[in-house]
C-alpha cells in the first residue's frame, strides 16, 4: 500500500480523539492476526484499484457481489452515467470560478460516493484541482455505504464530510471529517464564506 495513501485515509492522525482510538483497539481486539493481516490487504486492493484515476471501485465490487439491498433502492449509478451527469452539471467551470473561490456539493444519496467522485474527477479534468475548489457534504442512511463513500473520498483527496443519516429528516448519525478537510483548512475557508454572506 502506498503510505500517502494510506496516511491520507485516516483522519485519525490529522485530528487524533482517544475513544475513537479505544473503539477501535476494542474492535480489532476481537480479531485474529490473520483476519487483521487480511483487512490490510483489502485495504491495498482498494487503494491499488482507484490507483489509475478516480472511478466508483467499492461500489462496482458491492453490485457484482448482488450486495445491495432492493428494499432499500440500493443501486449504485454507474461511472459513466455519473461523469455524464457531473459533466453537465459543472458547464462552463471558468466563469463560475470568476465568481467564487469554491464551491459545495451536497450528495443527499451518496452510496459508495460515485456521483461525487464523478463531480470531483470532472472538475479535475477541466483543470481545477477538487482538493482546492470543492467541498462536499455527502449522506447515506446506510452506515455501510457512508464507510465505502468515506473510504473512497479519503483516498481520493476529496475534501468534505461523509454524514451517517437521514437526508429528509435532516438526522446527522454521524459525521465523518475526510482527510482532505483537515488538510485543506476547509472549516476556517466555510467559516469566512458564512460570514461573507451573512
Amino acid at each position: 500500500i502506498s503510505t500517502r495513501r494510506t496516511d491520507l485515509l485516516s483522519s485519525h492522525s490529522l485530528c487524533f480523539n482517544e475513544k475513537r482510538e479505544e473503539k477501535y483497539l476494542r474492535i480489532i481486539g476481537g480479531y485474529v492476526k490473520s483476519d487483521v493481516d487480511r483487512m490490510a490487504q483489502l485495504l491495498a486492493h482498494v487503494v491499488n484499484g482507484l490507483q489509475n484515476g478516480f472511478c466508483d471501485f467499492l461500489g462496482k465490487v458491492f453490485m457484482q457481489l448482488e450486495l445491495g439491498d432492493t428494499y432499500r433502492g440500493q443501486f449504485f449509478t454507474p461511472w459513466d452515467v455519473a461523469r455524464m451527469m457531473a459533466q453537465l452539471q459543472l458547464g462552463d467551470v471558468k466563469a463560475m470560478f470568476d465568481e467564487k473561490p469554491f464551491i459545495t456539493l451536497s450528495e443527499p444519496a451518496c452510496g459508495a460516493g460515485c456521483m461525487v467522485l464523478a463531480f470531483a474527477d470532472a472538475l479535475n479534468q477541466a483543470g481545477y484541482a477538487s482538493h482546492r475548489y470543492l467541498w462536499v457534504s455527502a449522506t447515506d442512511i446506510d452506515p455501510l455505504a457512508a464507510g465505502m463513500a468515506y473510504i473512497q473520498l479519503s483516498l481520493c483527496g476529496v475534501a468534505g464530510e461523509v454524514v451517517i443519516g437521514n437526508t429528509l429528516c435532516d438526522e446527522r448519525r454521524r459525521v465523518l471529517l475526510t482527510p482532505g478537510h483537515y488538510l485543506g483548512n476547509w472549516s476556517l475557508r466555510l467559516r469566512s464564506l458564512r460570514n461573507k454572506v451573512a
